[in-house]
């Protein structure tokens, strides 16, 4: 929520703030791993898998990973913006 008014609010203001919030690879990292991280806890649920509770220990550590990832994003973000109306 945080990220998504970081980026209105930097789409209202001049050109160079709102390069400082352009599409990353972090978040695309990030989406990716919460994807598989959703997949793989979803899948835990299916009663037909012989391999439910394998599952779990792996999409809860993509989950905090993809947690970790959307963070460090936010920082990046901020660190650019912050550069930009220093000046």
């Amino acid at each position: 929520i945080t990220m998504s008014a970081v980026r209105e609010w930097a789409a209202s203001q001049n050109t160079q703030v709102l390069e400082a919030v352009a599409v990353n690879n972090l978040g695309k990292w990030k989406t990716a791993t919460q994807m598989t991280a959703l997949t793989l806890l979803l899948a835990s649920r299916d009663p037909s898998l012989h391999v439910q509770g394998a599952l779990v220990p792996p999409g809860v550590a993509l989950l905090y990973a993809s947690a970790g990832l959307a963070i460090w994003s936010l920082v990046v973000y901020i660190r650019n913006i912050w550069r930009i109306l220093l000046k």
